[in-house]
C-alpha cells in the first residue's frame, strides 16, 4: 500500500470551457513532462525520472458529467471571497475514493 509520502499534494484545478478540459496540477509551476493515455479521454503528464505525476487531464468532461448525471445538473460559478478563504488546499486520498483530507 503507498504512504502519504507517495501521493502528491494537488496545487490547482483548471477547467477549460472552450476545450472541455479538466486539469488537475500536481506541480506548482508548469513543467516538462511525458503525457500517456491512462483511459479514454484521461491523459496523465508525469516526469519520466521521478515518475510524479504533474496533471492529469480529462477530455470532454461537460459530456461527461451530462452523460453522468443527465441535463438536469447544472453548475453556477460565484465569486464569494470569504468562502474561498476558507477553503484549504487538499490532497489526494490512497486507495482513490476522491474525498478531500484535511
Amino acid at each position: 500500500m503507498a504512504s502519504d509520502q507517495d501521493f502528491r499534494q494537488l496545487m490547482r484545478v483548471r477547467y477549460d470551457r472552450a476545450g472541455d478540459i479538466l486539469t488537475f496540477s500536481f506541480t506548482a509551476q508548469p513543467k516538462p513532462a511525458v503525457a500517456e493515455e491512462a483511459a479514454d479521454d484521461m491523459w496523465v503528464r508525469y516526469d519520466p525520472d521521478t515518475h510524479g505525476v504533474v496533471t492529469v487531464d480529462i477530455l470532454n468532461f461537460a459530456d461527461r458529467v451530462r452523460s453522468a448525471f443527465g441535463p438536469q445538473l447544472t453548475y453556477h460559478e460565484r465569486a464569494d471571497s470569504q468562502r474561498l478563504a476558507e477553503l484549504r488546499p487538499f490532497e489526494v486520498l490512497p486507495g482513490g475514493n476522491g474525498s478531500p483530507r484535511h
